[in-house]
């Protein structure tokens, strides 16, 4: 009788392990895939990109500073959501530029004396390092406004996928993270 309630015991043991295994890869299945960024990376990548008139004033402290705070705004307001049910609400979509005023704030605030242009065109190269590296998608302003009943037209009039134009002519991408 003891050797039959300890076989039982085992396989209850075991049932309750392969349930509480299974639960946890379906929870981790169900993830959206992380994004890692690497900072080194995304100094270099804008520090390449940024136009000429800017790598003459900035330097790589300076953008790295600029970088953190575009990262900070964004993680602040559009990657943490407050409840899970925000999280399943789609995408977040964003103006590329709304962090412009934050930034410039949270710059001045550390001792930052960084000029609006400056600002810009690095958030426009951090934007774009991030679409390179999968954390964000820009799409055409035209696009977002349109109805998705309209999307296989778009998609048949459109030859050439949407690209980030300069700062001074980028009246509005929209940047959405990829909130599974």
């Amino acid at each position: 009788m003891a050797i039959a309630l300890i076989i039982v015991a085992a396989v209850l043991i075991i049932v309750i392990a392969f349930y509480a295994v299974g639960h946890a890869v379906a929870t981790t299945d169900a993830m959206p895939d992380q994004i890692v960024v690497d900072m080194h990376e995304a100094i270099e990548f804008c520090a390449e990109a940024l136009p000429v008139d800017a790598t003459a004033v900035l330097s790589y402290d300076e953008l790295r500073r600029l970088l953190r705070l575009h990262t900070e705004w964004i993680q602040a307001y559009h990657w943490a959501p407050d409840t899970p049910e925000q999280s399943d609400a789609g995408p977040i979509v964003f103006e590329q530029f709304d962090a412009l005023p934050y930034v410039l704030e949270r710059a001045e605030i550390t001792g930052l004396d960084v000029p609006e242009h400056l600002a810009a065109a690095a958030i426009e190269a951090h934007s774009t390092y991030l679409q390179v590296a999968g954390a964000i998608h820009l799409e055409n302003p035209a696009d977002v406004e349109q109805d998705l009943a309209q999307l296989p037209l778009l998609e048949a009039a459109t030859d050439e996928p949407a690209h980030i134009e300069g700062a001074a002519d980028n009246g509005g991408d929209h940047a959405n993270t990829d909130q599974g």
